[in-house]
This record gives structure tokens, sequence and C-alpha cells, in this order.
């Protein structure tokens, strides 16, 4: 016994091939993988969710302001005990001394629960200034580099931190900020 089935067809009314109405399939290049909204989105958003972590893991702009009572680096405040001496309520002290055509400035405080010491050299005039730390035991040095309303510092080990000055003019930051 034989089973018959019934032929099955469909016609779709295409036009003729000139008709501008004429319904024709288009095949992607096997090559060529089709592109998905979806995906495309996903991995904007990946894009924009990890841009977003390494903006937020950066240090932000720290900015220092003196006068000849006070010195102030990120909201912290040193008071003058003396001429060119700042020291803070928690031990942090500043020490700025201008001769021989250069401002030299050290510091000792702690940052980040460890002992820092710094000292930095700014020539008179000068854009530049550098810097050497000692930071729990380890020392590291930096040049910052003046931007216009403050240091562009870049530590030794490639590291780079911003740092404001009020007022416009260069002052010496003897603390490893943004480390």
């Amino acid at each position: 016994m034989s089973q018959h089935r019934p032929a099955v067809s469909q016609n779709l009314p295409i036009g003729a091939v000139t008709s501008p109405h004429a319904v024709r399939l288009r095949r992607w290049p096997a090559r060529l993988p089709r592109l998905r909204l979806h995906v495309v989105l996903m991995l904007t958003g990946v894009a924009a969710a990890a841009a977003g972590a390494i903006v937020s893991a950066a240090p932000g702009p720290l900015t220092v302001r003196t006068s000849d009572d006070v010195y102030e680096i990120g909201g912290t405040r040193l008071t003058a005990v003396s001429p060119g001496v700042y020291e803070g309520a928690d031990g942090a002290a500043v020490v700025l001394q201008h001769g021989g055509g250069e401002t030299r400035a050290g510091a000792s405080a702690g940052l980040d629960g460890a002992h820092m010491t710094g000292s930095c050299t700014l020539p008179d005039g000068a854009r530049t200034e550098t810097c050497r730390f000692t930071l729990a035991g380890r020392t590291l040095t930096a040049v910052d580099s003046w931007t216009g309303n403050g240091w562009r510092r870049r530590y030794d080990d490639g590291r780079t931190v911003d740092i404001g000055v009020a007022g416009g003019r260069p002052v010496p930051v003897p603390i490893a900020v943004g480390r």
C-alpha cells in the first residue's frame, strides 16, 4: 500500500524581474558575519562600562592653596608655625625655603596609613619641578610640568596625576599625591 501525499505548492506574486516590486532575496556572503543590533549594543555598553571604571579609578584632581598663613592640599589644612613652616593637626609638616635661585620644599606626613617624606626643587621661573619621595620605604621620583593652572606630575613608574594650584603660580608640592 502506498500512501499518497498531496503536493504542496505556493504561488507568490513576485512580479516581473523588471518590475520595481519584484521580490529578490539577498544573501550575505558566507565570509561576512551578520551584525546583530543587540550584539552591537551589548558591546557598546561593555566598552562604556570599562571606560567608566577606568575614569572612576583614576585619582581626581587635587588642589593646592598657599598663603603666608596656610598650606592647603586636597582639603587638608596646614597652618604656619613660622615663616615657610606649616604643620597639620595630624602631624603632617611642609617646609618651603627660597634661596639661591630656587624654592625647595620638604614634607613629612602619613599617606593612606604609610609614612611619607618628600622633597621638591623648583628653580625660579621654571615650568618644571623635580621631586623625590619615600613612601613606606620605597623611593619614587617625579617630574612636575606646569600646565598653566597646576602641575601634571609623572612618577618614574609612568603613573600621572594632575595637581591644581590656586592662584595660578607654581608652588612646590612635596607630597606624593595620587599614590
